[in-house]
């Protein structure tokens, strides 16, 4: 698949929880993207964001509409080959663990997808490396900290190799170093293996490094733009910290740009 090709496609997408009321928890929504990016989703609780990283990996059935990735639709008959190509990592990293130990839960994945052993004990050791978490490989999950229970689950997903990976809500537990080391991680991944991010989120320092962020309110998707387009256009959102301190130095008249900002460029302004 070349770069600039939609790797997921998202097509009027309808959901409701119960059938017999008219309250719809989605409402036609319709997305592409493309291979390789990295996409937030934001918006307040009860908006729809983690029903829909529900709805993309097939853990529920929509009510209408449909999802395709690269190019195969989702459907009762395809979700386990797509399940290949998708990771997501939920926010309470507990319903995910099943082995006894980070070790066996990590490579369980792998063993149930028949990976020979070599290849399997080279996959684990990478993702625990890249989460910072190999001093814990003998560890029971279920006696870690929050923390490092989400790292856990994120190097299973990672073990996978999966094209794409969702993390819904899935960095709220760890502490702000563990965080920016994941950030780091996944932006690597994504420079190096093309790997393509969806991040569900309440962050906006997190949603601010995204190529696009999907805005969406009350079950609709509101608007979908880049960080810069949405954080000018729209005052009320919570901005990145980088662009709240480019408000108040424009408002003491410090001769700043009068445009968004990323942590990078106001670093960079910053140091001058």
């Amino acid at each position: 698949m070349q770069a600039d090709q939609s790797i997921l496609e998202v097509n009027n997408l309808t959901f409701r929880y119960d059938l017999r009321k008219d309250d719809k928890t989605l409402s036609a929504v319709s997305f592409s993207i493309k291979e390789g990016e990295w996409v937030a989703i934001v918006g307040d609780n009860g908006s729809g964001k983690s029903t829909l990283a529900r709805l993309l990996v097939g853990l529920l059935e929509a009510e209408s509409g449909e999802v395709k990735v690269a190019g195969v639709q989702l459907t009762e008959q395809t979700k386990w080959t797509i399940r290949q190509q998708m990771g997501l990592v939920f926010q309470n990293p507990e319903n995910q663990f099943i082995g006894a130990t980070v070790q066996d839960d990590v490579a369980f994945g792998l063993e149930n997808n028949n990976v020979s052993y070599q290849e399997m004990k080279q996959r684990v050791n990478e993702a625990v490396q890249l989460v910072n978490m190999e001093a814990f490989m003998e560890h029971d999950p279920s006696r870690l900290s929050g923390g490092q229970k989400q790292r856990v689950a994120l190097a299973g997903i990672l073990a996978f190799q999966p094209k794409i990976i969702i993390l819904d809500e899935a960095l709220v537990m760890l502490d702000p170093k563990s965080r920016r080391q994941v950030m780091r991680t996944l932006q690597q991944l994504q420079d190096e293996q093309g790997l393509t991010i969806i991040s569900i989120t309440h962050d906006m320092n997190e949603a601010a490094v995204a190529d696009r962020l999907l805005v969406m309110d009350k079950g609709r998707l509101k608007q979908d733009a880049t960080p810069a387009t949405i954080f000018m256009e729209n005052p009320h959102l919570e901005a990145p910290f980088a662009e709240q301190l480019r408000r108040k130095l424009t408002a003491k008249g410090s001769g700043i740009t009068s445009t968004y900002m990323t942590e990078d460029e106001m670093v960079k302004w910053l140091c001058k």
